[in-house]
């Protein structure tokens, strides 16, 4: 068989490399690095419009050679919805499971022990949980402060609305009280905090 009639029009022993794929509705655009040629396919990470001598075919499809050179983590881009979902997020699930808390810890009567570290890693790793999954599984800084803040939200927000409720507020209701119940919440806090942030860092 001629070089003309192989698939492809490839050379003898070089590998076909699969068609690129368009997605529907795509529009007609020049290349980003060849602006005479025109296309209709994007690097599937940036969205940057690519002529075939521009395109790298990876098991994941087809990317410019700036994104195939970089890890997976590098080219995530948290865009401002994204962003938006994930403080939603988390605060939705920071909250509810705050209430949760000390729904549970005022029924018990207990006010310190080593279970409340493991309750603690627990909020922080579901707060980070869902504050990454709605980020589009996106990791950094922003998304580790947002879900430290909105776990911090969580611990603090419950007992200030019980307390405007109840008795109004007071700035023994900020810090969960004086003594060793109030240490223990801080530390409690602190630790599900730290365990959120480093969830999404």
């Amino acid at each position: 068989m001629s070089q003309e009639e192989r698939p492809g029009g490839g050379a003898p022993g070089t590998t076909e490399q699969p068609e690129p794929h368009v997605l529907p509705g795509a529009t007609e655009q020049p290349c980003a690095n060849h602006p005479g040629r025109m296309t209709m396919v994007t690097c599937s990470d940036c969205g940057k419009p690519l002529c075939p001598d521009c395109m790298v075919f990876s098991a994941v499809g087809i990317k410019c050679r700036q994104c195939a050179r970089l890890p997976r983590s590098a080219r995530v881009m948290l865009k401002p919805e994204r962003f938006a979902a994930a403080a939603g997020a988390g605060l939705a699930t920071a909250i509810a499971i705050g209430f949760a808390y000390y729904f549970i810890l005022g029924s018990l009567r207990f006010s310190f022990g080593l279970i409340l570290i493991f309750v603690a890693s627990g909020i922080g790793y579901l707060v980070g949980e869902a504050v990454n999954r709605a980020s589009g599984r996106y990791r950094g800084l922003r998304t580790a402060l947002l879900a430290a803040g909105c776990t911090l939200v969580g611990f603090l927000l419950p007992p200030l609305v019980a307390a405007a409720i109840s008795a109004g507020l007071n700035w023994r209701t900020v810090v969960f009280a004086v003594g060793a119940r109030g240490i223990v919440s801080w530390v409690v806090m602190l630790v599900a905090a730290f365990l959120a942030f480093n969830r999404n860092r």
